[in-house]
């Protein structure tokens, strides 16, 4: 694991007001938020979970299934040619559906030349997501401009061997698009920043705003620097921008200073497989 890092990269945070279920306007209108997040020179993007079609499966039910889109459709590929077109790499978070027409709460990882570098399937289901989608299994290192993205979604950050698992695989940042609720703020802000000091990593958390019902989604999104401090956030309740650079390099100072990557106990509790 490198302790040499030195690079720098601007961070864009779209926090998404949706239309439930109406992805063409939600499509629409994230064109020209990403219009704008160019313009302030992000280099990467991200949106919140679920972002095109709204998040309340009590509302959605089973439509969520006429919602969902293949990775090879033309919807996906608007996406990837606008990352050709404005040389910029894009985190997209929707629902995949497979061949076989299950469902997944993914997050497609598109780089700057318009190709999609993969995709990361949610594997920790939260509540009614489990009667309709299909958990993934495998966590997935990105590579993107030699800087190494990895990607949890909003209730995988809960569980800190999923972020262990990914700083382990040499991510520098992990991403976290989300859903996140109101009544759990005090969860969100206490993942985001436990994750990142504990592995001594960039957490970048992008949560959903808006209401939809009894469902408030409350915004809040934020950069972590590996210390555990915020380095800058969104307010409650308004859909909003942030671009940031991070440096790198701060990986390094706070792993030296710290050591919980090199002091741990394996011969005691055994290591990820």
């Amino acid at each position: 694991m490198s302790f040499k890092l030195e690079k720098l990269i601007k961070v864009g945070l779209i926090q998404f007001e949706s239309l439930l279920a109406d992805i063409e306007e939600n499509k629409n209108k994230s064109f020209k938020l990403m219009d704008k997040t160019v313009k302030l020179g992000a280099q990467i993007i991200c949106f919140p979970e679920m972002f095109n079609t709204g998040y309340n499966l009590d509302l959605l039910g089973n439509e969520i299934y006429n919602l969902a889109v293949t990775q090879n459709s033309e919807y996906i590929k608007e996406y990837c040619q606008y990352a050709k077109n404005n040389n910029v790499h894009i985190i997209l978070p929707l629902t995949i559906k497979d061949e076989r027409e299950n469902i997944f709460n993914s997050a497609l990882m598109i780089d700057n030349k318009g190709k999609i570098k993969g995709k990361y399937d949610k594997t920790h289901l939260f509540l009614h997501e489990k009667k309709y989608y299909q958990a993934g299994n495998n966590f997935t290192i990105f590579n993107i401009d030699n800087i190494k993205i990895g990607i949890l979604i909003c209730y995988d950050l809960g569980f800190p061997e999923a972020a262990r698992y990914l700083t382990l695989k040499g991510a520098d940042i992990i991403f976290v698009p989300s859903a996140w609720r109101i009544q759990d703020y005090d969860i969100w802000d206490l993942n985001t920043r436990q994750r990142a000091l504990e592995n001594n990593i960039f957490i970048v958390g992008v949560n959903r705003v808006g209401k939809e019902a009894d469902l408030h989604l409350f915004g809040n999104s934020r950069i972590i620097d590996p210390n555990g401090e915020i380095m800058m956030e969104a307010p409650r309740d308004e859909e909003t921008i942030i671009v940031k650079e991070l440096d790198l390099s701060k990986i390094s100072k706070y792993r030296n200073y710290y050591q919980y990557l090199k002091a741990r106990r394996n011969d005691l509790y055994g290591d990820f497989k």
